[in-house]
């Protein structure tokens, strides 16, 4: 699968990586106490986060762990296994996550979103004056600078603990850096065939 090549492509050393396809009934990959985190949520986003889950069970077991259940936190955030960080993301079709143990790296996070272009409202909103797009498609370059901000959200909560607008994140596509409002400097790597997809990590 293209993506799951991409993914793999721009992993550093010690994440591993690995997507699903979403599926009806991929609910019933959610173990117990993930399933008690988002009983609240429809049954396609139920399937979604069991694709999901799915993906990371798969994972966390090829690193070790003992018990995979990765839980929704009250922010929405997945609660790792100690010792284990990761991400999880999906649009509406594909699953994506990604792992590493933590004495590899500090945080990632992965989103992935349709290669299309950010409604003109939505993109107003993305990016700021300190982003940089290189020689993308505005269009496209835009929905690449929405994942990748969604992407350093991800890894930059689990160590700072707080949560950021679209200002509080600017992005060089060109040169792979990202850097948050509190200072976190994060590597930013994406790809945008058949999908965008964007991976945001500290080592």
């Amino acid at each position: 699968m293209a993506v799951e090549r991409a993914l793999t492509g721009f992993a550093p050393p010690g994440m591993i990586t690995g997507c699903r396809l979403i599926r009806t009934g991929d609910e019933q990959y959610l173990l117990p106490a993930e399933n008690a985190s988002i009983a609240a949520r429809d049954r396609r986003a139920r399937a979604a986060s069991g694709a999901g889950r799915q993906v990371v069970h798969g994972l966390l077991r090829r690193l070790g762990c003992a018990e995979p259940a990765v839980p929704r936190g009250q922010l929405g955030n997945p609660i790792w296994p100690a010792g284990i960080i990761g991400s999880i993301a999906h649009d509406d079709d594909l699953a994506v996550a990604v792992a590493a143990r933590s004495d590899a790296m500090r945080s990632v996070g992965v989103d992935i979103e349709p290669a299309l272009p950010l409604p003109p409202e939505l993109e107003a909103i993305v990016a700021t004056p300190q982003d940089r797009q290189g020689d993308l498609d505005p269009g496209t370059g835009s929905r690449v600078l929405f994942a990748a901000k969604e992407a350093v959200y991800k890894a930059s909560f689990p160590l700072d603990g707080r949560v950021l607008g679209f200002e509080d994140i600017a992005v060089d596509l060109e040169s792979g850096k990202a850097v948050t409002s509190s200072g976190r400097r994060l590597t930013v790597r994406f790809a945008i065939s058949p999908r965008i997809l964007a991976l945001a990590y500290t080592a």
